[in-house]
């Protein structure tokens, strides 16, 4: 990919968190931070698929730092991280895949449904694992934080 390519990428990845967050309805300041995370995925995104083939894999380093920002801007916020993520991870919702498996299927093309289906549940398997690998993670961090405390009374 060339310079100018990424870097429209991941302008468009920005843009396009900033009219989703509009539309979600985020207060001003989570319009900022949910916007610069998307950016932030889309640039994360481009590197993966320098390195990697599988689209699983990249799709789920996107992900991984979808999640770890979200968490970190929602203890520099004090605002929950569901929505900052759920902002954030926009540019990597794979709604043409989504379209062409649903028309293929219609179609009766099953060939091309099938791999197309393939290839959608690869990402949306890549997404999942990425969000759930470190959501587990800072769950079992607070609560070993939580029962610390608890401990100590």
């Amino acid at each position: 990919m060339v310079a100018n390519e990424i870097f429209r990428l991941i302008f468009s990845g920005f843009i396009g968190t900033v009219g989703f967050t509009l539309l979600f309805r985020s207060n001003k300041k989570r319009v900022i931070i949910s916007s610069l995370g998307g950016a932030m995925v889309c640039a994360v995104y481009v590197l993966s698929c320098h390195f990697f083939e599988s689209e699983l894999i990249q799709n789920l380093f996107p992900a991984l730092a979808a999640t770890v920002y979200a968490e970190i801007m929602a203890r520099v916020t004090k605002a929950p991280a569901t929505p900052i993520l759920a902002c954030s991870i926009i540019p990597l919702v794979p709604g043409g895949k989504l379209y062409y498996t649903t028309y293929y299927f219609v179609m009766g093309e099953n060939e091309l449904f099938r791999e197309s289906l393939g290839a959608l549940l690869s990402i949306a398997g890549g997404l999942a694992v990425g969000i759930i690998l470190i959501s587990a993670i800072v769950y079992e961090f607070n609560r070993f934080k939580f029962k610390q405390i608890l401990d100590n009374e």
